[in-house]
């Protein structure tokens, strides 16, 4: 069965994040932070298949290729934020169909970064790893490391329209950021469906979460109307007027409750209860003698 796994996490200083050293990480490669004079070198620790840098469609042209260099990205993404607990990147972290090959998974990587670079105009550092030595065989996984900003033709420009408030979103007639994860949740379950479909593959992603799931089968289940059983008890055969009082068991009813009704006078009821049960008897009484 084919795991559905997405993660969105900040690249941060406030949590002690740094994009040089992400990159460096994630890509396996030697960088180093300009900032701080710090190397970061990556390049023994094994598991990658591949790595390259995409930059959004239509930026090729415009003077944007020096972002193709991974140290001098990282190192400009660092020197574009001022405060102390910036986010300097966004990460998007996705498991790929073991079910897959190898380069219908690395297509289906590369389609899916290339979707963030042009939907966020951002360049993106696309790794792929494969599965530990000792860990889950199954495991083969993209991380997709994004600056927070646009890239223009004068290098990294104004934030990214993922990184805006709620506030600025709705100015701006984007929708929540709630809304924004869900449709890459959806966008990436898309593409990796479409995949295993041309790969004849049965399995599929759901996007949703288990928590959506569960709220939408309680409303559904909410909205289905019980269907009534019908009654199974029959009544007796037998017609209406055999089924009617006779004259004499009317008058034995009105005989008895007439007598029942004067044991009760002279007397306190023990109760309001009794009382109520007394007053009720006299007006059956009234009712059966004015049949009879």
């Amino acid at each position: 069965m084919s795991i559905m796994f997405m993660k969105i996490r900040s690249v941060a200083r406030g949590h002690g994040g740094n994009a040089v050293a992400q990159s460096a990480y994630i890509a396996r490669d030697r960088l180093r932070d300009a900032a701080t004079s710090r190397v970061h070198d990556y390049r023994v620790i094994p598991g990658l298949q591949h790595a390259e840098i995409l930059l959004p469609t239509g930026t090729t042209a415009s003077g944007a290729e020096w972002a193709r260099d991974r140290n001098a990205l990282w190192n400009a993404a660092e020197a574009a934020e001022r405060p102390r607990n910036a986010r300097v990147a966004r990460e998007y972290t996705v498991a790929l169909p073991h079910e897959l090959g190898s380069e219908a998974r690395l297509e289906l990587a590369r389609t899916f970064a290339q979707q963030i670079a042009d939907r966020y105009r951002t360049p993106v550092d696309l790794a792929v790893h494969g599965p530990s030595a000792r860990g889950d065989p199954r495991n083969h996984h993209a991380h997709i490391l994004a600056t927070t900003r646009e890239l223009d033709g004068n290098g990294l420009g104004r934030k990214a329209t993922i990184e805006l408030g709620n506030a600025q979103r709705h100015q701006m007639g984007l929708r929540h950021m709630a809304y924004e994860y869900r449709e890459l949740r959806a966008l990436w379950a898309g593409l990796a469906n479409e995949r295993l479909r041309d790969a004849h593959v049965a399995a599929r992603l759901e996007p949703r979460s288990r928590a959506t799931l569960a709220r939408e089968q309680a409303r559904e289940a909410a909205a289905v109307v019980p269907e009534v059983p019908a009654a199974t008890a029959t009544l007796p055969s037998t017609t209406p007027a055999e089924r009617a009082p006779s004259i004499e068991q009317m008058q034995q009813r009105a005989a008895a409750a007439w007598l029942a009704m004067r044991e009760g006078q002279g007397r306190a009821p023990s109760s309001p209860r009794a009382t109520e049960r007394t007053r009720d008897r006299g007006l059956d009484a009234g009712l059966d003698e004015g049949a009879g």
